[in-house]
C-alpha cells in the first residue's frame, strides 16, 4: 500500500467517522469507536470502494471492522 493510499484510507476514516483531522486512525476499530455503528460502516465501506474503485464483497466488509483489517484488505487487493 503506498503512503497515499494509506493517507487517504486515514483522511477517509477521519471524515467518514466524524473523527478530530489529527486524529490517529491506526489502531481505530468498530469497538472503540461509539460512532462507528452499522450506518457508519455502510457510509465506510462505500466511501472506500469510491476513492479506491473496488466493489467490496458483503461478506468481507464484515470483517474490515478496524483500520488494520482495512489496510491489510486493501494491500491484498493491490491498492
Amino acid at each position: 500500500m503506498t503512503d497515499n493510499a494509506e493517507a487517504k484510507l486515514q483522511e477517509i476514516i477521519r471524515a467518514t467517522l466524524d473523527l478530530p483531522w489529527d486524529a490517529d486512525v491506526t489502531t481505530a476499530g468498530q469497538a472503540g469507536i461509539e460512532r462507528w455503528d452499522s450506518l457508519a460502516h455502510v457510509s465506510l465501506m462505500l466511501a472506500i470502494e469510491s476513492e479506491f474503485a473496488l466493489s467490496i464483497d458483503i461478506a468481507d466488509q464484515i470483517h474490515l471492522t478496524s483500520y488494520p483489517a482495512i489496510r491489510h484488505y486493501l494491500k491484498a487487493q493491490g491498492v
